[in-house]
C-alpha cells in the first residue's frame, strides 16, 4: 500500500486493521513502524510509553537519516487531534527537545524533533562536528526538511490517514529553524511560530564576538554591577510609556547615557570605570563595520539587564569569558568558519573577516529573505520576540519584519502610503508580536509567559487574525501582571481607568517609532 510518498508494509498495514480497539491496535501498529521502508533512513526504534500522571500513552518513534541525524516521532496512542507539530531546538541542539515533544502530546499532536545531525551540548563541550561541511549543512537546514519529510511519513503510516494541519513552533535556534521552513520549505507548513529567531546567523555570532571584545579585560562589567546598570536605565526611561513598572515597552524610546554612571571618585561598587562605561556603550550600539560605519548587527537594547534570563546568563557570566555568548561565537569562528583551534577572538575584523564568514555560512544558516511569497500562499507566520532578550537582539527581529513589509509594499521607505500597503498585505499572513520586559525567549521583568499555538491555530483553521496575544507574569507561581501583546507596530496603551495590572484595561494602538 502507497500512503503519499511512503511504502507501508503488508505486516504493518495488517497490524492497524487487525483490531478495533484502540490500545491494541495503537501497540501492534507502534512496533511495526520498525518496518517503514523510508529513504536513507533507518528506523533503529518503535515502542509505545505507556501514560504517565502527566502524559498520555505514546509511541516513540526513533528513525536516523544518513548520515546521522536523528528524529523522534511520539504518536497519541489515543485522542489523536489530526495535527503535526515539528519543535525546534536551542543553542547549537545536539539532543531530542523532549520537553516540546511531551507538551505537544500532551494537546494531542503528532509530534517531531530532531537532533540536527550531532549530540554535541548546545554551546560548549565537544564541537569538531563544525568541521564537517556536511554536518553544518545538516545544522543549518536539512535536518528541519527531514524532520517534515520523515516525521510526517511516520505518522501518516501509524494513524493509515493524512494530518490535516501542520505547525512548526520554535524559539532561539528553533526560531531560526522555523524560519529556514518559511523560507525553503513553505510547503511542509499551514502554519509557523517562530520566537527570537537566529535567522541571521553569521552577523548574530559576529555581535556576540563584538560585545565579547568590549568585555574583555578592564571593560569586563562583573555580575554585582547589573543591578546598578539596571535600575539607571529605569530611572531613566520607564516612565517614557506613562507606566512605572520597571518595564520598558520599546527600548528605542529610552536614551540612556551610560556616562552618568561613570566613576568620579572612589566609590566603585556605585559606579562604572571608564572602562567599563566604554563596554555598556559597545553592547548597546551594537557591531559596526569600521571602515563603512555600517551596522554589521544590532546592539542589545537597555532593560532586563537583571534576572536568571538577563545579562548574567549570556554575557557577564561567572567571570569573563563565561557567558553564554561567549561559548557561542567562540566555537562558531574556532570551528564553523575558520577552522582554526588557536583562533583568538580579539583578532576578529568586522569588516574582512565578517565578509569571509558570509561568503561561507550564510547561504548555509541564514534566512534572511523577504520574499516569503511562497508562505504567502499557503500559510500562516507568527513572530516575537522579548524586548529584553539579551541573547539575540530584538532589533533584528523588527529589521527583518520591515523588510518583509518593504517588499510587499514596494520599496524600503518606512512610512508612507507604499510602506503601510506593504504592512496590510504582511499582516495577511505574517504577525510580529513583541514582548516588552521579556528577555530571551522567556523570563524577565514584564509578561513573558503566553501560548501563540492557539492563536496560530485560530488564523490557519478559522481565519481569525490574531490581533492581541494576553501574557502574564508570575511571582513565585503566583499571576501578578497580565498585559496584551500586539501585532506590530501597535502597543499596548494604558485606558487610564482600572490596574495597569491587568490586560482587560489596555488597548492596541499603533505609535510608529517617529511618534506617529
Amino acid at each position: 500500500m502507497h500512503l503519499g510518498s511512503i511504502t507501508v508494509p503488508a505486516a504493518l498495514l495488517a497490524s492497524i486493521a487487525f483490531s478495533s480497539g484502540p490500545a491494541m491496535a495503537g501497540e501492534l501498529a507502534c512496533e511495526n513502524l520498525a518496518m517503514l521502508d523510508l529513504p536513507n533512513t533507518t528506523i533503529t526504534s518503535a515502542e509505545v510509553v505507556p501514560a504517565s500522571p502527566t502524559l498520555r500513552a505514546y509511541c516513540k518513534v526513533v528513525a536516523v537519516v544518513a548520515p546521522q541525524i536523528t528524529i523522534e516521532t511520539w504518536l497519541p496512542i489515543e485522542g489523536w487531534n489530526g495535527k503535526f507539530l515539528a519543535v525546534g531546538n536551542g543553542g547549537y541542539a545536539g539532543s531530542i527537545s523532549a520537553g516540546a515533544l511531551a507538551a505537544g502530546v500532551a494537546r494531542g499532536y503528532a509530534a517531531a524533533s530532531t537532533d540536527t545531525g550531532h549530540s554535541s551540548p548546545p554551546f560548549g563541550g565537544d564541537q569538531s562536528w563544525m568541521l564537517d561541511r556536511g554536518l553544518v549543512i545538516d545544522w543549518g537546514y536539512r535536518s528541519v526538511k527531514e524532520m517534515a519529510k520523515k516525521g510526517k511519513a511516520i505518522t501518516r503510516a501509524f494513524y493509515s490517514r493524512k494530518e490535516q494541519y501542520s505547525y512548526f513552533n520554535g524559539c532561539s535556534t528553533g526560531g531560526r529553524q522555523a524560519r529556514i521552513a518559511a523560507q525553503r520549505f513553505p510547503e511542509e507548513f499551514a502554519g509557523i511560530i517562530a520566537g527570537a529567531p537566529a535567522n541571521f546567523q553569521t552577523h548574530q555570532t559576529t555581535g556576540h564576538t563584538w560585545r565579547m571584545q568590549a568585555l574583555e579585560g578592564d571593560g569586563y562589567i562583573p555580575t554585582s554591577k547589573l543591578p546598578l546598570i539596571a535600575d539607571a536605565v529605569n530611572a531613566a526611561c520607564d516612565a517614557l510609556d506613562g507606566i512605572q513598572d520597571g518595564v520598558l515597552d520599546d527600548p528605542r524610546e529610552c536614551k540612556f547615557d551610560p556616562t552618568v554612571l561613570r566613576c568620579m571618585g572612589a566609590d566603585a561598587p556605585n559606579c562604572l570605570t571608564a572602562s567599563q562605561v566604554a563596554a555598556l556603550n559597545k553592547i548597546y550600539s551594537g557591531a559596526r563595520n569600521p571602515r563603512t560605519g555600517k551596522q554589521v548587527f544590532p546592539g542589545t537594547p537597555p532593560g532586563g539587564e537583571v534576572g536568571p534570563g538577563g545579562w548574567q546568563a549570556f554575557l557577564t557570566g561567572t567571570g569573563p569569558r563565561t557567558g553564554v555568548a561567549w561559548f557561542l561565537q567562540q566555537d562558531f569562528f574556532s570551528k564553523m568558519v575558520f577552522a582554526n583551534p588557536a583562533w583568538d577572538f580579539r583578532t576578529f575584523d568586522f569588516d574582512s573577516d565578517v565578509a569571509f564568514t558570509d561568503n561561507k555560512l550564510a547561504e548555509v544558516l541564514n534566512a534572511t529573505d523577504p520574499d516569503l511569497r511562497g508562505l504567502k500562499r499557503r500559510g500562516k507566520l507568527i513572530l516575537y520576540h522579548g524586548w529584553s532578550d539579551p541573547g539575540i537582539s530584538p532589533l533584528n527581529t523588527v529589521n527583518y519584519y520591515e523588510s518583509v513589509v518593504s517588499f510587499f509594499g514596494g520599496r524600503k521607505s518606512h512610512h508612507g502610503r507604499k510602506h503601510d500597503k506593504g504592512l496590510e498585505k504582511t499582516k495577511e499572513f505574517a504577525r510580529l508580536f513583541l514582548a516588552p520586559g521579556m528577555q530571551h525567549c522567556s523570563g524577565g521583568p514584564g509578561p513573558n509567559t503566553f501560548d501563540m499555538l492557539p492563536a496560530l491555530e485560530g488564523w490557519v483553521e478559522r481565519g481569525i487574525a490574531p490581533d492581541r496575544i494576553i501574557a502574564s507574569h508570575m511571582t513565585n507561581g503566583v499571576t501578578d501582571r497580565t498585559r496584551p501583546l500586539c501585532p506590530y507596530p501597535e502597543v499596548a496603551r494604558y485606558t487610564g481607568q482600572g490596574s495597569t495590572d491587568e490586560a482587560v484595561n489596555f488597548v492596541c494602538k499603533r505609535i510608529d517609532h517617529d511618534g506617529r
